[in-house]
């Protein structure tokens, strides 16, 4: 985003000095992510998955904040990111003899299009298992007992599935 929106800035903002430090931010935050588990209680073994995982049904509130804040709201901030990218690269379409700043290289176009279908294939993929968190959440004792094994089973394994299409979009794509 920052590479083909704000071009003029992004050598300075992403510079190799910067990277630990955003590497950093990322590790932290990541972190802070994880704290509050310990104090919900929601971490159990769910032989289904056969994998110690997050309990949908141990906090209403907290349910409803994961999904939100761990899927939500990443798919909203991409989503705005890529909407200014295709306005971006239809603006500089429309400009035959744009600003050097509105002309776009083919490389980042293909970056454009290959971290475009990583997102669509996270959304995809991770969408299942946090509709399924959130409905439990909203009522946990009615969803709960409704939502067939198999479907939460194939969602959960879907979302894990996420990590290998990642590098088989990555090798088709470039």
């Amino acid at each position: 985003y920052w590479c083909i929106c704000h071009s003029a800035t992004y050598h300075r903002a992403c510079s190799q000095w910067h990277a630990p430090l955003y590497i950093s931010l990322i590790w932290l935050l990541t972190l802070v992510a994880l704290v509050p588990n310990f104090f919900v209680g929601s971490l159990e073994y769910d032989p289904r998955i056969y994998s110690c995982t997050f309990i949908q049904t141990a906090s209403t509130q907290y349910t409803m904040a994961v999904v939100a804040i761990h899927f939500l709201l990443p798919i909203a901030v991409v989503s705005f990111c890529y909407l200014r990218i295709w306005i971006l690269v239809l603006q500089a379409r429309r400009k035959a003899k744009a600003e050097r700043k509105l002309r776009l290289r083919p490389s980042d176009l293909r970056s454009f299009l290959t971290m475009f279908a990583v997102f669509v294939v996270f959304a995809i993929c991770w969408a299942p298992l946090n509709c399924i968190g959130l409905a439990v959440a909203i009522n946990p004792e009615a969803m709960a007992l409704q939502i067939p094994e198999g479907l939460f089973v194939t969602s959960y394994f879907l979302a894990y599935f996420n990590s290998c299409l990642n590098a088989i979009v990555y090798g088709l794509l470039n």
